[in-house]
């Protein structure tokens, strides 16, 4: 609303830079009275045009039927799948016997089946303990490559020779780890090479061990997990100078949007949810879908590698966002969470390694409803120090509206503390009525026409060129405003005002 003010009430500075010219081109003397009247200018503007310039977080976007809608947007807060679960831990598997069931379960609540590697280490070591040499082989069933599992025989040279003990690497790209009830089994086989009897390793336990190990596939069963996002604010810029009044509108929402690349069911946890006024205030949000949670769509396994959207809007059928937005907000807090398979369904599901999780809220207003005495302020520096030829200055203006809007201005000259020294009006002055709408809301056509003077003579303008602030009050009304059915409004695109303005300028 901010740029609506100045739009209409800074013109007074405007008018003192293009009058400066006017002054240098003056070629009598200085003591010489002159009158200057000057036509300023002639324009069109639209309601976009007016509203052009809020910060980053403002977008300005048209509806159906032109109508202006004011989007605000928050961060993008985005999790990877290895931030949210830890799937592969660095670990040492000493084999007590020849045959072990390791545990592999990574959490509570996950229960992988099937894992497909990308990178890493698995390494073993096997030292002879015999006084002759030994073959020994490890096996791992559950870990495949190219449809075959891994198994690997070693020679052992005699205890206290070279070559008696074994220490070795092998990188699991490519290879294919699954596990039944977060166990995987490993087993070795040692025999003695001169009479092929079975032995076991026990004065020096063999040991497997993983490393460094990433996935690029994983399947399974994922119990509930909360997927913890970042906390976040959107500001609304539309009411940081308001002062006082109401502003209704009909249709605002709150959209949430999220992407989704992970295979299994996921339910929002909306943990804070809540909009502060300019009067200090906190409102929550109230919603059976924030008490209940949204579920968001989800790829199936015939869909790995796509992206599922969901986007749902709080509306006025869902929740109290038409009181929350009518409270004059300037910022919503906002922190959404979720929880993976929130129904606890026994089935499979799957993530890889560039799935994520994306959210994203927004505040949305339409401009379609109703204002009264919606009043706002800025303040502006001013030096008059250059204008000591300056005896006198009117100005004139005529405004044809087609917008649905009105407006009242005061303009205060302040000292450098906002100390007010004078005013350009006695009280706020009407300088656009709004245009008569019909039962729908929509303009008739028919324009609203306004010619507004405004003079500053000797007495005022030997007190405000001392002035260093320039306070610009706006107050602002749509259509039948004060009535007791107050009209509901459409702000459009294609709404137009004319304004032509002029001023006079006397000079010593």
């Amino acid at each position: 609303m901010k740029n609506y003010i100045v739009k209409f009430s800074f013109f007074l500075m405007l008018v003192f830079a293009f009058g400066c010219n006017q002054f240098d081109e003056i070629d009598a003397p200085i003591d010489a009275k002159r009158e200057i009247a000057v036509p300023l200018f002639y324009s069109t503007t639209t309601l976009p045009d007016l509203l052009n310039g809020f910060n980053d977080e403002t977008f300005i976007t048209m509806g159906p039927d032109d109508l202006i809608t004011l989007n605000y947007r928050g961060n993008v807060a985005k999790k990877d799948a290895v931030e949210f679960f830890a799937f592969v831990q660095d670990v040492i598997i000493p084999m007590a016997d020849s045959v072990i069931a390791a545990p592999y379960q990574l959490s509570d609540a996950l229960d992988i089946t099937l894992m497909r590697l990308k990178s890493g280490l698995m390494g073993y070591s096997f030292k002879n303990s015999y006084d002759e040499p030994l073959e020994v082989t490890l096996d791992i069933p559950q870990l495949t490559k190219n449809g075959e599992s891994f198994k690997k025989t070693e020679i052992l040279a005699a205890s206290g020779e070279a070559n008696s003990s074994i220490l070795k690497a092998v990188g699991l790209s490519g290879y294919q780890l699954t596990s039944e009830n977060d166990t995987v089994y490993m087993k070795y086989e040692a025999y003695l090479q001169s009479t092929g009897e079975r032995v076991l390793l026990t004065e020096e336990l063999p040991w497997v061990a993983l490393t460094n190990v990433e996935f690029e596939y994983a399947e399974g069963y994922w119990g509930q997990e909360v997927l913890d996002l970042d906390r976040d604010t959107i500001n609304i810029e539309f009411f940081e100078n308001w002062v006082q009044g109401d502003v209704y509108f009909e249709n605002p929402k709150i959209e949430l949007r999220v992407d989704n690349s992970f295979g299994f069911p996921v339910r929002s946890v909306v943990s804070v949810l809540d909009i502060l006024t300019v009067n200090n205030e906190m409102i929550t949000l109230e919603s059976p879908f924030i008490d209940n949670g949204i579920d968001f769509g989800y790829p199936s396994l015939s869909e790995i590698g796509e992206v599922k959207t969901t986007i749902f809007d709080f509306t006025k059928e869902n929740s109290n966002i038409v009181d929350v937005m009518s409270s004059s907000p300037v910022s919503v807090d906002y922190d959404v969470d979720a929880v993976s398979n929130p129904d606890a369904l026994p089935e499979i599901g799957f993530i890889t390694d560039s799935s994520y999780f994306r959210v994203q809220l927004a505040v949305d207003l339409p401009f379609r409803g109703r204002v009264n005495n919606f009043k706002a302020r800025d303040v502006f520096d001013v030096d008059f120090d250059n204008y000591n030829d300056v005896e006198y200055i009117e100005f004139k203006m005529i405004a044809e509206n087609n917008i649905p809007l009105g407006i009242d201005i005061q303009l205060y000259f302040a000292d450098e503390n906002e100390t007010i020294i004078d005013s350009l009006y006695l009280t706020h002055e009407n300088i656009l009525e709004a245009a008569p709408v019909d039962a729908d809301g929509n303009t008739t056509g028919v324009t609203s026409e306004k010619t507004t003077f405004a003079t500053i003579d000797a007495a005022k303008f030997n007190k405000i060129r001392y002035a260093k602030k320039l306070i610009a009050e706006g107050v602002f009304f749509t259509t039948d405003a004060t009535s007791s059915t107050p009209a509901i409004v459409n702000l459009k695109a294609n709404q137009e005002v004319h304004i032509r303005m002029g001023m006079k300028v006397g000079t010593k």
